[in-house]
């Protein structure tokens, strides 16, 4: 038992589904989503969400952003366009990764789209090898992809075949990303990685092994990479985002029978945090002005890991 009160406040019990739905929306990093009943996710954003200043601010570097068909990554990738980027996307789902190009496009913004599978060596390797074809170089990685635990039950309980598939994207998809585009950022002496992480990193939550242990060694993988090549001019970050309005923090909410208000009892910023918040946040850490963070995981959780 914890001798700080406020970390028996903060930690998950066999007991607490409503943790378990806390921890899926931890991993909800597809799409921004309302749930059913009224519950919009109008009520979880901060007045200003979803709007950036478009000053311009990347004009000219070139984004590769993995998982960004929808959610967060869509988020990232509609953020960067909008202040200058130019950004190549992938995701598995061909038709809203075409949909979200022309919609960045129309807009002003230039994107482009590749399906890859970051599970897959030969995808990844073709991801990067098309964004340096296609914008001559690769200034900023977000490696976002990522799924949650399939069925959340005690470790004893989890299948192999389900840890093997949480693994292979969520931490062989960040190793394979990082091992194909840091050779090209060491060519320019320069470069940044952002990987999405999440709050089970840095504590257990029950019923999700799968996800934490994967989540754990992203946060790992991002501080070896960030040793190794901090002074060769690439900076390696790791953020961790909590519950998020997410699809899938819509279906774990509807599978516990629980509400987002609930769910948002648990954070100190009592709400759900939105897609664009979390896209603000890897921006900073993509910015000139975070040259002095490095190897981090930040918590983008709304205060959960405070204290």
């Amino acid at each position: 038992m914890s001798l700080d009160p406020r970390a028996e406040r903060r930690r998950p019990s066999l007991s607490s589904p409503r943790r378990d739905v806390l921890m899926a929306g931890a991993a909800g990093l597809i799409a921004a989503a309302a749930l059913p009943g009224g519950e919009a996710a109008a009520h979880t954003a901060p007045s200003g969400a979803g709007r950036h200043g478009g000053t311009g601010g990347f004009a000219g570097k070139t984004v590769l952003i993995t998982g960004a068909t929808s959610g967060i990554g869509k988020a990232t990738a509609y953020a960067f366009a909008k202040e200058g980027a130019r950004v190549m996307f992938c995701g598995r789902r061909t038709e809203l990764g075409r949909s979200n190009e022309r919609e960045i496009r129309d807009s002003g913004g230039e994107a482009s789209f590749r399906r890859a599978d970051v599970r897959e060596e030969s995808d990844v390797a073709a991801l990067v090898t098309e964004c340096v074809r296609h914008y001559g170089r690769i200034d900023i990685a977000v490696n976002n992809a990522g799924i949650e635990t399939p069925r959340p039950s005690p470790l004893h309980q989890q299948s192999v075949r389900d840890f093997d598939a949480v693994w292979r994207t969520n931490a062989r998809g960040v190793f394979l990303s990082m091992k194909y585009e840091l050779p090209r950022m060491l060519s320019q002496r320069r470069g940044v990685i952002i990987n999405t992480a999440s709050i089970s990193a840095e504590a257990g939550f029950a019923t999700i092994a799968p996800y934490s242990a994967s989540k754990h060694a992203v946060a790992s993988l991002t501080k070896v990479a960030a040793l190794e090549y901090a002074d060769k001019g690439i900076r390696v970050n790791a953020l961790a985002p909590g519950a998020v309005d997410t699809p899938m923090l819509r279906r774990a909410a509807e599978a516990f029978g629980t509400t987002y208000a609930e769910i948002a009892q648990d954070y100190p910023i009592k709400r759900i945090v939105h897609p664009d918040e979390i896209a603000r946040v890897i921006m900073f850490l993509a910015s000139d002005e975070a040259s002095a963070v490095v190897g981090t995981d930040v918590d983008a959780s709304g205060g959960y890991l405070t204290g």
